[in-house]
This record gives C-alpha cells, sequence and structure tokens, in this order.
C-alpha cells in the first residue's frame, strides 16, 4: 500500500526536476507522517486517505514534551512520593542560594530556609526537599546531583548531609572558646542573638557539648545585668 505513487503528495509529483535521490527522502517524510498520524488519532489517517486528488494534505504532527537529562534527575537523590506537591510559583525572589563562597556558611543557609518555610507556610516535606534544592548553585549543586538516587528520605536527612559536608570544619577549643565568650552585640537584637548562641552550641561536638540545662544558665550572661535579669 504504501508504494503507490498517488499517496504522495502531489506538490511533490509536480516538480519535475527532482532526481530519484531526492524523491525517495521526501516519500520516506510523507509515510513517517502518516506512521505518526495513524498512532496518535484513526481518524487523521483516515482524513489522509480520504482527501480528494487535488487537495496537498500536510499531516499536523502531535506536540512532543522533550525532557533534558539534567530535568530528569534534578531529585534523584530524594525520595520523594509519586505526586508531591506543587513548588511555590515565586519561590525564587524570596530564598536566598548557597555556593560555599564567601563567608555565609551552610548552618546559616538552613536556619534561611527553615525561615522561608515557616514564614510562607511551606508545610509539605517533599516540596520543602525540592525547595532546598533548588537553593543550590555551582559547586554544591553539582555535588548533589552527584548523591546516589534514592538516598535521602526527608528534609532532616538532607539537611545532615548537606551540612555534613559543606558545613566549614573548625578545631573543637575554638568553638568552646567562642561559645563561652558569646555576648549579644550592641546593635544585635534577642532574635538575632538567639539564633547565633543556638548555631555555636550546635556546632560543639557532641562528646564535648555542654547539656542543656548548662546552656540556660550560660544564655543571660550575654545580656547587661538589668536584661539578664
Amino acid at each position: 500500500m504504501f508504494e503507490n505513487p498517488n499517496l504522495i503528495p502531489r506538490n511533490l509529483k509536480s516538480q519535475k526536476n527532482l532526481t530519484q535521490s531526492e524523491l525517495i527522502p521526501a516519500k520516506a517524510s510523507f509515510l513517517f507522517a502518516i506512521t505518526v498520524a495513524s498512532l496518535s488519532s484513526p481518524s487523521a489517517l483516515q482524513t489522509i486517505f480520504s482527501a480528494p486528488p487535488s487537495t496537498t494534505y500536510i499531516p499536523v504532527l502531535p506536540a512532543v514534551t522533550l525532557i533534558s537529562a539534567n530535568m530528569a534527575n534534578r531529585y534523584d537523590p530524594l525520595q520523594l512520593l509519586a505526586n508531591p506537591g506543587a513548588i511555590p510559583q515565586d519561590y525564587q525572589s524570596k530564598i536566598t542560594y548557597f555556593d560555599n563562597t564567601g563567608t555565609y556558611t551552610a548552618q546559616q543557609h538552613t536556619k534561611k530556609m527553615t525561615d522561608y518555610f515557616e514564614n510562607y507556610e511551606v508545610d509539605d516535606d517533599d516540596v520543602r526537599m525540592k525547595v532546598f534544592v533548588q537553593s543550590l548553585t555551582g559547586d554544591v549543586r553539582t555535588w548533589f546531583r552527584a548523591l546516589l538516587a534514592n538516598n535521602i528520605a526527608n528534609l532532616e536527612a538532607l539537611y545532615q548531609t548537606f551540612l555534613s559536608r559543606w558545613e566549614k570544619k573548625k578545631d573543637p577549643l575554638h568553638i568552646l572558646s567562642k561559645y563561652e565568650n558569646l555576648k549579644r552585640g550592641p546593635q544585635e537584637t534577642v532574635q538575632d542573638y538567639c539564633s547565633r548562641f543556638n548555631n555555636v552550641y550546635n556546632a560543639i561536638p557532641q562528646n564535648l557539648r555542654p547539656p542543656p540545662d548548662l546552656a540556660l544558665i550560660k544564655f543571660p550572661d550575654a545580656f547587661d545585668c538589668d536584661m539578664a535579669y
């Protein structure tokens, strides 16, 4: 059936100057269009064969969405639900990005992202993980996409994996000294000091970290006498 010359579009047949080598690819393209049309819609194939001889039929191929390799493996290391929630459309303008350059630390980044999730009521754990991944740029994004697939089960595990790799390691004695000398800055808000206190406290290795009760006693030392009271 496909060898019937009557099935070749009329405009191709009317071009007398076509050589045999030029006609073969044209026929192949037309037959490919017929095959695709028949797969996408039987009625489209019927239209091709029922068209009057004087009509030049130009088949319309169905649109195909191409997915790049980067899109396909963007979240591979995460264990996501089959149908996770949608990412907020305007998140790009509200989050801070991390590329491991400058003085902005991995610990500060996790804190800022947690604040963003709370402030904008992003409650779905899968959505939180996806937005956090999108906040990673440069070498940090390259590192994440190289992790084993389906290896990170929840947001806490993602934070721990991220901090283990990108949080700057410091001398434990230096961190203890910094903890002992913590003071609230002249223009520092109480909230900012609380955040800084927690960051320093949590940076102390577990085997050297003071118990929480001692930390509560230590905390007021940063303020003047009236404020501490």
